[in-house]
Parts: C-alpha cells; sequence; structure tokens
C-alpha cells in the first residue's frame, strides 16, 4: 500500500468516527427516559396479548413529623431576704457611735460660742466703764465731781465721777442723789470691791456685778458691796447709763 493510500485510509475512518459522535450527542438527548414510577407490582391482570401487565404500585409519601421546639428553661427567681448579720450589727453600732460624737462635737461647739459670747460681751463691759472712767477723769477741766449736789438733782454731772464716804463711783453724765449707800460688813477684811453697774432713766441701779480691779475673795463682803451698789441712787438721765463704785474696805 502506498503511502499516500494509507494516509487516505487514516483519514477517511476518523472523519466517520467524528460524523458518528456527532451524530449520537445530537439524537440521543432526544429519546425520552422512562420516568421512575415506583416498584411494579402485578396483581394478575392481563393484557389483549394475553400477557401480564404489571399495575403501578402508587408512590407513598411519608409524613414528616412537625419539629417540636423543647422549651426554654427558666431560672426560677429568687427572692432576696435581709438577714441581721454580725457585720450588719457592727456597722449598726459604729453609725451610733459616729452620731453620739456629732452630738457632743455640737454641744461642746454650742458650748464655747456661749463662753465666747459671754466673754465678749463682759468685755465691752468692761471697755465701757473703762471709758466712763476716762471721762470721769479728764471731764470738767481735769477735776472730779462731786458726791453731792445741790439744787435740781435732775441735773448731770458733766465730770460723772466722784468720792463718797471713802468710796468712789463713775458714771458719764450722771450725779448721785444723795450719798453712796455704805456695804455693812463683820468680817476683818481689808482691800477693795468694784462692783460695775446700770442705771435706768430714773436713776436706778437695774444691775450690780463684780468687776475690776477686786482683791477682796470674801463672799460675805462681795454681797455686802453688790447690795449697798444695788440701793444706790443717781439722778435721771437720757437712758441707761453703765458705770462702777469702788469700796474701800479697812480693817477696823
Amino acid at each position: 500500500m502506498k503511502k499516500s493510500e494509507k494516509y487516505g485510509f487514516i483519514g477517511s475512518a476518523i472523519s466517520t468516527i467524528v460524523v458518528l459522535l456527532l451524530l449520537f450527542f445530537i439524537f440521543m438527548p432526544g429519546q425520552k427516559t422512562p420516568e421512575d414510577e415506583g416498584i411494579m407490582i402485578s396483581f394478575g391482570e392481563t393484557t389483549d396479548g394475553g400477557g401480564s401487565r404489571p399495575t403501578p404500585t402508587p408512590k407513598v409519601t411519608t409524613p414528616v413529623p412537625p419539629k417540636v421546639t423543647a422549651p426554654k428553661p427558666t431560672t426560677p427567681k429568687v427572692t432576696k431576704t435581709d438577714y441581721l448579720t454580725q457585720k450588719d450589727n457592727s456597722l449598726a453600732i459604729n453609725e451610733q457611735k459616729k452620731k453620739e460624737k456629732q452630738e457632743k462635737e455640737a454641744l461642746e461647739k454650742q458650748r464655747l460660742e456661749e463662753a465666747r459670747i459671754a466673754s465678749e460681751k463682759k468685755r465691752k463691759e468692761q471697755e465701757a466703764i473703762n471709758k466712763a472712767n476716762m471721762d470721769g477723769m479728764f471731764g470738767n477741766n481735769g477735776t472730779s465731781g462731786s458726791g453731792n449736789t445741790s439744787g435740781n438733782t435732775n441735773q448731770g454731772n458733766p465730770a460723772g465721777s466722784g468720792t463718797s464716804g471713802g468710796n468712789s463711783w463713775s458714771l458719764s453724765g450722771r450725779s448721785l442723789s444723795g450719798r453712796l449707800v455704805s456695804p455693812s460688813y463683820e468680817n476683818d477684811v481689808e482691800g477693795k470691791i468694784t462692783v460695775t453697774i446700770r442705771v435706768d432713766a430714773n436713776g436706778n441701779v437695774i444691775s450690780a456685778s463684780i468687776g475690776s480691779p477686786t482683791n477682796i475673795s470674801d463672799t460675805t463682803t462681795r454681797n455686802a458691796a453688790l447690795t449697798a451698789a444695788r440701793n444706790t441712787k443717781f439722778t435721771a438721765g437720757s437712758g441707761t447709763a453703765s458705770g462702777s463704785i469702788t469700796y474701800n474696805f479697812k480693817l477696823r
């Protein structure tokens, strides 16, 4: 066989195979495939040709049970109960102690404030007395007034000071109405007692207290000086006036 014939035979074979393959892929997909009709069971029925024809078995669909969702577990609600424990008792005791401490501090603060106010009041009264004494010392051209006044007893003494019975007094703008009442005392004491006084518009002593300078600590003698000061009468004036009376005590 010639080489050219050999090539021609191989080419024809290849062309035939390609055509067959094309026909196969074109016509084979068009053929109807039998549907899946399940399992065929014969009940003895015959066809017209005398043969048996299988009766198709109905397709049985198995029902799918509904999906059951398990209930979500619930956590039981726990009710909190307050119990009095030893720790709580200790806290209550500490709170009580703290409260008592605050009350004591408040009382102490109030006491100190009252003491400060009393001290300030006493200081102001003493300053008023000292001022009255200075006015008495330098008033009326530096001369002291007399303890006795004549004529109109409502006439004030510009000096506001004087002596009477060995004792001295100072009351700005006022004069004695009569004489100083001398205290009666029986103890053998020597020294001086200064009594701070306040006099109303009518000349009556409305308050008396031990002032400074005072160097006698005997209670009976001090009470006698206070009584004498309260019984002393001064001339009338405008409003109240502050002053002092100094009693000199000598051994008998």
